[in-house]
């Protein structure tokens, strides 16, 4: 009987390391900046639905991040936050089961925002007018037709925070 008990103990032991190795322990942690894409819910199964994100750190395929969130609160905050450039902070696992990857947010704050009569910074006062005239020349030619108007801010708002932060000095 003392051999089947230590026999349990030693497998329960074993199993518990298996599981804090693999899911909970920190392979590495650091941080993410970009534009919060998407964040939701999901789960084939009720009681295993975990909160997925995806991060669009510039553009171009290589630079999205996939990301899940444990806990709720946090990932309530994202999701109401979604759409809007923000910094997450992450630690990576062995594994994500039952989450669909092994990044997890463990906190995250909005990224400072560039004040709308910003532009961006270059070594010349006379290059950052010259810019900005000529981008919002560009885009009052496009006011003639609205609706290639519309596309292109639309367009611009998802793919270009940039140009999308030009665009509001431009309308100021």
């Amino acid at each position: 009987m003392n051999k089947k008990l230590i026999l349990v103990v030693l497998v329960v032991i074993v199993l518990i390391g298996t599981k804090w190795v693999l899911w909970d322990m920190e392979v590495s942690s650091g941080k993410r900046v970009g534009n919060l894409t998407k964040i939701s819910k999901k789960g084939k199964f009720p009681f295993l639905k975990t909160w997925e994100g995806t991060l669009d750190e510039g553009s171009g395929d290589k630079l999205t991040s996939y990301f899940s969130v444990k806990d709720e609160a946090i990932a309530q905050e994202l999701y109401t936050y979604e759409g809007k450039e923000v910094i997450l902070f992450y630690t990576q696992h062995i594994l994500g089961f039952p989450r669909e990857t092994n990044y997890v947010i463990v906190a995250w704050k909005p990224k400072e925002e560039v004040k709308d009569t910003e532009v961006a910074t270059t070594s010349s006062p006379i290059i950052n007018a010259l810019s900005k005239t000529i981008f919002c020349s560009f885009l009052g030619t496009l006011y003639l037709n609205k609706d290639l108007y519309e596309s292109v801010k639309d367009h611009i708002s998802k793919n270009n925070l940039y140009l999308l932060k030009q665009y509001k000095v431009c309308n100021n």
